[in-house]
């Protein structure tokens, strides 16, 4: 007796775990899409909710809520919808949590909180008052702003300001950081008094540099990608094809069709 009539059940178990697969992907576009990950080096993961991470590959969208993951020489750089660069080095978590692009400046958003690590963020085309940065030990408020924020394991946080200004507030005090200063927060204290920042970034910001210049470099190493990937939808109609092309196969041949190997 041909085994045919055991492939079919087997067949269409792989297309109700597809389609299962599919509508769990779905939902995952259905997030809010905030802006792309424009360059990553090495290992960089998405998070969103309870999903496992997904390795972010250049040119993959990034969603609201989304956290942001790297590890040891890895880093990536993301472009909002607004223009608002985030650049992300090495061990780092940072979750995007909250973007809101209104036609209405005023009504506009861009929330997001650091965990650990090192960033470098850079304002968009939004409101000044719209920015708002979080980590364990310090809020930050932008005002047209380049900066570069180390935080450290304890949650000690050093903003150091390339352009524009901030207000760092912790500890229920507030102090305006300028261009070329930097303030450092630990938990339950004050910022510090702002002073010159050193000439020469501290190691995980350089390194972080690094990593993203390679990124934009002409032939950039493996690890480095800068180019947009498949999009998605385009792999699922490919695999629905060829899923229904072999349950009809099997199945229009009746109980005698036997598939050879």
């Amino acid at each position: 007796m041909s085994n045919s009539r055991h492939r079919c059940p087997v067949v269409w178990a792989a297309a109700i775990a597809f389609t299962a697969s599919s509508l769990t992907t779905q939902i995952a576009w259905a997030q809010e899409n905030i802006g792309n990950a424009e360059i990553v080096v090495n290992d960089v993961r998405g998070v969103l909710g309870q999903s496992e991470p997904t390795v972010l590959h250049a040119g993959i969208d990034v969603f609201q809520n989304e956290v942001v993951r790297t590890g040891e020489k890895s880093a990536s750089k993301v472009l909002f919808q607004d223009h608002t660069t985030l650049s992300v080095g090495a061990s780092s978590e940072v979750t995007l949590d909250r973007f809101v692009f209104d036609p209405d400046p005023q009504k506009s958003q861009v929330a997001l909180s650091i965990a650990k690590g090192v960033v470098r963020f850079a304002t968009g085309s939004l409101p000044k008052s719209a920015y708002k940065i979080s980590t364990p030990t310090a809020t930050i408020g932008i005002r047209g702003t380049i900066l570069s924020i180390t935080v450290a394991a304890d949650g000690e946080t050093a903003i150091s300001v390339e352009e524009g200004a901030a207000v760092v507030s912790a500890a229920g005090q507030a102090v305006t950081v300028e261009s070329g200063m930097t303030t450092t927060t630990s938990s339950g204290a004050p910022p510090s008094t702002p002073s010159p920042t050193p000439p020469s970034p501290p190691a995980p910001v350089s390194e972080m540099d690094a990593m993203l210049s390679q990124g934009l470099a002409p032939g950039a190493a493996a690890g480095v990608a800068t180019a947009s990937v498949l999009s998605a939808p385009v792999i699922a109609v490919a695999v629905v094809a060829v899923i229904v092309g072999v349950t009809v196969a099997v199945t229009s041949g009746g109980g005698s069709t036997t598939t050879s190997h």
